[in-house]
């Protein structure tokens, strides 16, 4: 009997120890956030990313009641500023504002991305989805995804698609319709969309996919002509143009998204706290008439949700990139 109270003597210190080393962590998340919180939007300030998170974080910053700070980290295509939130500590203070090509695309086609999308970060929730669209010159001769796919196959790689970018949301959705359709292009680089919407309008090439935001004036002014868009239903800025499933392509569904992340390990309960908040921010009527001004739709929904979509975008991209053969060198 004696023997047994040294042994519980050590079994309650041991308890007093751990309770001792958890209970500042504890007390730290109780407290979160406890100052300001950055958030990294990996691409230049002004385009649609940077638009959308900070227009998130304004309204996360009067609900947390601490700063909540944007900051642009480009590079990489947005890799960049990712990795350095994958390698930040996972206690709430950095996070990053998510897209297909940093969270999804990227790792697939540039062996320099030193991350994992779905492994190296704590996916907080979704926030928008944007299809693209599939714009074409008023000099050409087509009219509709029908007419491309038939030029394509009676003259293979006659028609000029302006490229935007290895990997980018416009090149993977040219890829979809080349593997779905059986036809092939011409590719034209470009170094972003303005040149290549410029030289569309001029007639220097054919066809451009691109967002919404970033073409629906030129196609409402009559500049240039939209055949369709590639999201599961009609964008808001261009409703009378067909879905890419309305006009025959079922398979080519290719959008532009943004989600709200942390680092791996992030602790549950500060997931919890944010993706309740930003539940709250997606539900707001003014937010959501923003985002439809931009041709964007709110996504609520939970971490796991996010989670699961960042999963399954890497698997259709992967599939596409590898039957494309596609890579930075």
């Amino acid at each position: 009997m004696h023997e047994r109270t040294p042994s519980r003597h050590r079994r309650s210190a041991l308890a007093l120890l751990l309770a001792a080393t958890a209970a500042p962590a504890l007390m730290a998340q109780a407290a979160w956030p406890a100052k300001p919180i950055t958030v990294i939007v990996p691409f230049p300030p002004g385009g649609q990313t940077d638009v959308i998170g900070r227009l998130v974080c304004d309204q996360l910053s009067r609900r947390l009641g601490q700063p909540v700070v944007v900051e642009n980290r480009p590079g990489v295509n947005g890799s960049l500023g990712s990795e350095q939130v994958a390698r930040a500590a996972a206690d709430g203070y950095t996070l990053v504002v998510t897209g297909p090509g940093t969270h999804a695309i990227n790792q697939l086609v540039n062996p320099n991305v030193k991350y994992d999308a779905r492994k190296d970060f704590t996916h907080i929730g979704m926030v928008t989805r944007a299809g693209n669209v599939l714009l074409a010159s008023p000099a050409f001769q087509g009219k509709s995804v029908a007419d491309v796919v038939a030029l394509s196959k009676a003259k293979p790689r006659s028609i000029n698609f302006a490229l935007t970018g290895i990997g980018s949301s416009g090149h993977m959705s040219m890829e979809l319709l080349k593997q779905a359709a059986g036809i092939d292009f011409n590719a034209v680089p470009y170094k972003g969309d303005a040149p290549a919407i410029t030289d569309l309008i001029g007639g220097q090439v054919d066809l451009l996919f691109v967002n919404a935001t970033s073409a629906g004036a030129q196609v409402r002014g009559g500049k240039l002509r939209g055949l369709a868009v590639t999201s599961p239903e009609r964008n808001t800025l261009l409703p009378d143009l067909p879905t890419m499933a309305e006009a025959g392509q079922a398979e080519v569904v290719a959008q532009s998204w943004t989600g709200l992340a942390g680092p791996a390990g992030l602790p549950a309960a500060l997931v919890e706290r944010l993706n309740r908040e930003l539940q709250g921010i997606l539900a707001l009527p003014e937010v959501r008439e923003r985002f439809a001004a931009t041709g964007n739709t709110a996504v609520p929904g939970s971490p796991a949700d996010a989670q699961r979509f960042v999963d399954d975008e890497v698997a259709k991209w992967s599939k596409v990139v590898k039957a494309g053969n596609i890579k930075i060198e």
